[in-house]
């Protein structure tokens, strides 16, 4: 017993957060114990090695011999598996396991164990394992000659290859804790494999192992692939849970480092479910749940997942005795309190901080005690400890840029920011916004266009800062600058990523005497700051009239709410509101509107505009003329002299069109303006730099697919966690340029549609209109035509492309948005039948104007720091100047009228497409194609967007 530790703490886990002190104590009290066969003391010793060394191998190794002594078979069974799991490339499991076996009467599976011990030994004589066996006779009473008699005949007849043990120890050593590359690696495997009763698990541990050392050799392509293809060998066997926990775990970690957090969420789901089947908890499932919450972090609702997480991450740390996991579980609890908890129990979060702090401060770790720092600012700033709160802000900035942590020190700049920008120090604010931008663009450096959406869509609230300060300080150019850093990054990226960031004098270059350009940003909920640019003019606009969108609140989003009748009387102060079945009082009217209330009020507007529905045309109104009030009456004394606007929305503000706003006059916007919208001067700089021949044919028309049936296909994705297994799935094939995804379309129901009769009559009515149009109907509209016309250079020699179909968009697979093409019965060669964002942005287009005549194609998910990622910038990054989408579902009568005047006029009279369809939206709200056809929901959808 004594020497089969020596390879303890050489053979400890890649998660060990544990310290050696009193391993030695526990290990030797327990061999005292074995010594005078005092089986409270082996017990005792082993349970505190588990506890306190959770993951390693040996306290559930004493323990499962303790019991196998005690004669709890079923007891040393779960210990014995524990201990397998965490090392199955060693000894130690299998000899319980033959000692279990044969006590239990499976003479044959014992002695299989025992040879798989053999193989493994690094024992230089058999005494000390017959001495193990002979005690077990001691106390159990039964005989265990025919093992002893099997062990020792393996050093008779010369089987124990000791130096080839050590060899394979010292190897998987070095690539478990280093990351150190195996020179033999695959000769010690195929030995061990060629083995007579080779141990099987030599054969599926082999691609973990080689998926460490690539990870560990900067190829994360290559060792996710051995990390999936050790998942695929090893499903269903239980000996390697942990194992696979483990690969899991790194697969998560590098999707996390890649910022694809879906992804990197089922992973650790399912790395978690692989460890909770083991019977004892461990330090690698707590720096497992950990991570959780780290993947979790800046996840949409996903606040009440992180706090049940953290939840369990104390249980753990408790189980384990962790001081370490106790404070980060503490520390996450108390920042939900801070910032999403009820606010009734917002006091909770002192409490939870203060104890993680003094935990941090007892273990003595600088690293945690300064992010625990970060969060316990938040408290002193409301309590008005301002001074108290920028001194520990500064010494955590300054402890994580000492240890490059810059995504750390980005964070902390930013609350910095905030906490001057609360007293009202505009200046100051500015400045740590600033250096916190310039970290956040140092952490980019090394991130691909993709990497660097993800990441700035979690760290929006800096440039949210840096505009409100600017507000204050009057600085327009450095206001619109921040607006341009915080849009359209991505699209910039992948049109011509080395161009600089367009300045308010480019803005000003581009203009007509007759536009003005608006560049909009939100602050706080409902709050509107805005860049104000003209041909010579450049200022900041302002609105935030919060005592109108508490009224709102209070009129159509509180009627939502299922609010007692006796609640009514205190709700007439702006300030007091119903939550959660009880009154709450908010300090400010400001903190009394929040993120949901805006989204709320912006998503009713939609609902009113899609559907004509004439009891409802006064709330429409109200609505029309709040939003008319909030983003156009601040200029409206410019507008009076310019009849072009150029807009450039924020946030939510993409899903409205501004043309249906109302005036004080009742007139919507497009009466008496031109509007069109732009992402961002940036990306307007971009197009109108390119080149395009002048003789280049008018239109290339598609319409009137042929679908297969509707609901031909059933959708197998039940839940949110389905659809992130997709996500990630189609994140895999897009990697490896494979653009098919027939199966995951089809598993969230993506399949055959209704036949629309109004897109044929569409696109034949526009090859009417000149000798130079070509147009592919039925089953010529198919995708793989589509891309051959691509390949060979054909779409490139059309002005316009028009693409009449069914259209969707994605926001949770975002790269599921796009157009659906014809399907024949027998498919479409290897095509999917659906075009989709990602496929556009691969086409190769010299066009002035795409139009999807479809449903829902001017939508997407939305990002904080870039604004709406879909088809718009799809068919940008392919090559077209301008797109004509939809923001929501289109009526057939409307849209035919809407295309047919809009390719008469740019076809026939050479007309600029973006003037023709505001005259075409002022006809609808004249009466000139019906009375029926006044209301917003036919002429309002369809926005032009681009130059």
């Amino acid at each position: 017993m004594k020497n089969l530790f020596v390879l303890f703490f050489v053979l400890g886990s890649v998660f060990c957060f544990s310290q050696s002190n009193g391993f030695n104590d526990y290990y030797n009290n327990y061999l005292e114990g074995y010594t005078s066969n005092d089986l409270s003391k082996m017990k005792e010793n082993s349970e505190e090695l588990m506890i306190n060394f959770s993951d390693e191998f040996t306290g559930y190794y004493l323990h499962a011999y303790y019991q196998i002594l005690n004669g709890d078979f079923n007891t040393a069974q779960l210990a014995s598996r524990q201990t397998l799991n965490i090392q199955p490339l060693m000894p130690f499991p299998y000899f319980t396991e033959a000692y279990i076996n044969f006590l239990e009467g499976n003479n044959e599976k014992a002695f299989q164990n025992l040879e798989w011990a053999m193989q493994l030994s690094t024992f230089q004589n058999p005494q000390e394992t017959i001495d193990d066996m002979v005690k077990i006779e001691t106390f159990t009473k039964k005989d265990l000659s025919p093992l002893k008699n099997k062990w020792l005949a393996y050093y008779q007849n010369n089987t124990v290859n000791i130096n080839k043990a050590i060899e394979l120890d010292n190897c998987v050593y070095g690539i478990l804790t280093q990351g150190k590359k195996c020179a033999n690696l695959d000769a010690l495997f195929s030995y061990y494999s060629s083995q007579r009763n080779a141990n099987p698990l030599f054969q599926k541990m082999l691609p973990l192992l080689k998926a460490v050392t690539f990870y560990y050799g900067g190829n994360t392509s290559e060792s996710n692939n051995q990390f999936e293809y050790f998942l695929e060998i090893s499903k269903n066997d239980f000996a390697l849970a942990s194992q696979r926990g483990y690969a899991l775990y790194f697969l998560s970690v590098i999707k996390n480092n890649s910022f694809n957090k879906p992804g990197a969420l089922v992973n650790i789901n399912d790395g978690l479910s692989e460890k909770l089947k083991l019977p004892y908890p461990t330090l690698a499932l707590a720096n497992m749940q950990l991570h959780k919450i780290h993947v979790l972090a800046k996840m949409e609702n996903k606040q009440e997942e992180k706090l049940q997480t953290a939840y369990q991450l104390e249980q753990t740390a408790s189980k384990i005795n962790n001081d370490y996991f106790k404070a980060k579980a503490y520390n996450s609890i108390g920042a939900y309190h801070i910032f999403d908890g009820p606010q009734a129990e917002r006091s909770k979060a002192g409490t939870y901080l203060t104890k993680a702090y003094n935990l941090a401060k007892a273990i003595n770790d600088q690293s945690l005690i300064h992010e625990i720092s970060g969060n316990l600012v938040v408290i002193k700033a409301k309590q008005g400890l301002h001074d108290e709160a920028k001194k520990l802000t500064e010494e955590a900035v300054a402890y994580s840029l000492k240890e490059n942590d810059f995504a750390g020190a980005q964070n902390l700049y930013n609350n910095l920011g905030f906490l001057y920008y609360n007293q009202k120090d505009y200046n100051n604010a500015i400045t740590q916004f600033e250096k916190s931008i310039a970290l956040a663009d140092k952490v980019k450096e090394n991130l691909t266009a993709k990497q660097k959406l993800e990441y700035t869509n979690t760290i929006e609230s800096v440039y949210s800062g840096m505009i409100m300060s600017c507000q204050f300080t009057k600085d327009v150019s450095k206001l619109f600058y921040t607006q341009e850093q915080s849009r359209s990054g991505y699209l910039k990226e992948q049109m011509n990523k080395n161009i600089p960031l367009a300045s308010i004098n480019d803005a000003q270059q581009l203009l007509q005497n007759d536009e003005v350009l608006v560049s909009y940003s939100i602050g706080q909920p409902g709050e509107i700051i805005m860049s104000v640019i003209t041909k010579d003019k450049a200022e900041i606009r302002y609105n935030y009239p919060i005592d109108e969108l508490l009224r709102l609140k209070k009129i159509y989003t509180n009627n939502a709410k299922k609010i007692p009748s006796n609640i009514n009387p205190y709700l007439s102060d702006l300030q007091v509101d119903y939550e959660d079945g009880e009154l709450v009082r908010y300090a400010t009217k400001q903190a009394a509107y929040k993120k949901e209330d805006f989204v709320m009020l912006i998503e009713w507007t939609r609902q009113l505009l899609k559907e004509a529905n004439p009891q409802l045309q006064n709330v429409q109104n109200d609505f029309l003329h709040f939003w008319y009030n909030l983003t156009l009456q601040p200029i409206q004394d410019i507008l009076v002299n310019h009849p072009k606007v150029i807009i450039s929305a924020a946030e939510e503000l993409n899903y409205l069109p501004f043309e249906s706003f109302l005036s004080a006059k009742n007139q919507y916007l497009v009466s008496t303006h031109n509007v069109k919208y732009i992402p961002n001067t940036t990306i307007w700089k971009i197009i109108a730099n390119r080149k395009y021949a002048e003789n280049r044919k008018s239109v290339i028309a598609f319409g009137g697919a042929i679908y297969q049936p509707s609901g031909n296909v059933k959708p197998t994705a039940r839940g949110l966690e389905d659809f992130y297994k997709i996500s990630d799935a189609v994140s895999q094939k897009i990697n490896k340029g494979i653009y098919n995804f027939k199966p995951e379309l089809e598993a969230i129901g993506f399949g055959g549609a209704n036949y629309l009769a109004g897109t044929l009559k569409e696109v034949q009515f526009v090859s009417t209109l000149s000798n130079d149009i070509k147009v592919f109907t039925g089953l010529n509209m198919s995708e793989s035509n589509f891309k051959k016309l691509n390949a060979n250079g054909e779409l490139k020699q059309y002005k316009n492309l028009l693409i009449s179909t069914h259209g969707f968009t994605g926001t949770i697979i975002p790269e599921f948005s796009g157009v659906m093409f014809s399907q024949p019965n027998g498919g479409d060669e290897n095509e999917d039948t659906f075009l989709l964002a990602p496929e556009i942005a691969k086409l190769n287009l010299n066009a002035d104007l795409i139009v999807l005549s479809a449903c829902d194609t001017g939508v997407g998910k939305l990002y904080g720091g870039e604004g709406i990622n879909g088809l718009n910038s799809s068919f940008f990054v392919a090559g077209s100047n301008a797109t004509l989408l939809s923001l929501w579902p289109v009526d057939d009568a409307g849209t035919a009228l809407t295309m047919q005047n809009l390719f008469k006029n740019v076809v026939q009279r050479n007309a600029k497409a973006d003037a023709a369809l505001n005259e075409i939206k002022r006809a609808f709200i004249n009466g000139d194609f019906g009375e029926r056809y006044k209301h917003p929901q036919f002429w309002a959808p369809f926005l032009y967007n681009g130059v």
